[in-house]
């Protein structure tokens, strides 16, 4: 029985077929597990924009860049 299932996994025409449903199978997961939670989802999409935010600004303290210039204005004197 297992030498039969081996053989058949041996031919390569039904090996493609086989490793095309393991892939669809994978990338349907995949996409499932992205969007299938709103909460999961939200965060992904804010993880989207994390090149485009300035690297002086810090989202959890909104005084940092005014901080910031404020140190680099001291340091000037």
């Amino acid at each position: 029985m297992m030498q039969d299932i081996f053989d058949w996994f041996m031919v390569m025409a039904n090996n493609k077929a086989v490793t095309v449903i393991i892939f669809t199978i994978t990338f349907l997961a995949i996409i499932f597990y992205v969007y299938g939670s709103k909460k999961r989802s939200k965060r992904f999409e804010e993880y989207r924009n994390i090149p485009f935010l300035d690297d002086d600004y810090d989202e959890r303290n909104p005084n940092s860049q005014e901080q910031d210039k404020a140190s680099h204005i001291e340091g000037e004197k």
